[in-house]
């Protein structure tokens, strides 16, 4: 049977490859990205070329209301949830404002509350079997602001302790989730090329979801299927 995949953070990185990867798979993908006037670019191309295979939902995880309310816009069987929503603290993503009131407070909303209302929203179709895993890049990424660094472990642990919580109550139904470091895709801290390719993290959380049980269910993984120490 053709699995149904949902995917936030869609547009770019390492949700636009699983985005790819998936059809090539033959898989149904339903593609997250956020509102713009335009779908971006290589998301579109993509669509253009797999439309009975794909759907684009313009939807902003930040955004409590819309988030909640996406179950309505959900009429398809889901077998994989993936939430591929990481920020990284510092790089401009997050809105201006004091540590407690901006950018802390938005990076929990983008790795946790988002992921988690994602995955309420998506349980009503979730078919028994089904696997969730929200992607996490925080929480080993250097920096020389003790603060942002601080800020970065915060938000790691709240949504390492939000997914866990979510491991435990879904097992009753079945439902099996994983936490996924993607691996050094970003650039390198000298600046250089990354060291792993977008299309090798893709394959590689791929193959941990594919691997996914009911008796690893709430474990960290990195894209290469070894644990992480949470």
């Amino acid at each position: 049977m053709t699995p149904t995949v949902l995917i936030t953070g869609a547009s770019r990185g390492v949700g636009l490859e699983l985005v790819r990867h998936y059809l090539a798979r033959d898989a149904r993908v339903l593609a997250i990205h956020r509102p713009g006037p335009t779908v971006p670019d290589a998301l579109a191309a993509l669509y253009a070329a797999h439309a009975d295979h794909m759907r684009l939902i313009a939807l902003d995880v930040r955004a409590s209301s819309a988030v909640v309310n996406l179950a309505a816009r959900l009429s398809e069987r889901i077998d994989i949830l993936v939430n591929n929503t990481g920020m990284l603290m510092g790089t401009g993503y997050a809105p201006s404002g004091n540590f407690v009131g901006g950018s802390l407070r938005s990076t929990l909303q983008v790795n946790a509350t988002g992921p988690l209302f994602v995955a309420q929203s998506a349980l009503s179709n979730m078919t028994r079997g089904g696997k969730i895993a929200t992607i996490l890049p925080i929480g080993d990424v250097r920096s020389l602001d003790l603060l942002d660094s601080d800020a970065r472990q915060a938000a790691k642990a709240a949504v390492v302790r939000v997914m866990q919580s979510l491991a435990s109550d879904l097992k009753s139904a079945g439902v099996a989730v994983a936490l996924i470091h993607p691996g050094a895709v970003g650039p390198a801290p000298d600046g250089g090329e990354a060291t792993l390719s977008l299309a090798d993290s893709a394959r590689g959380i791929i193959s941990v979801i594919d691997a996914l049980t009911l008796e690893t269910s709430g474990r960290f993984f990195g894209y290469d299927g070894a644990l992480v120490e949470g």
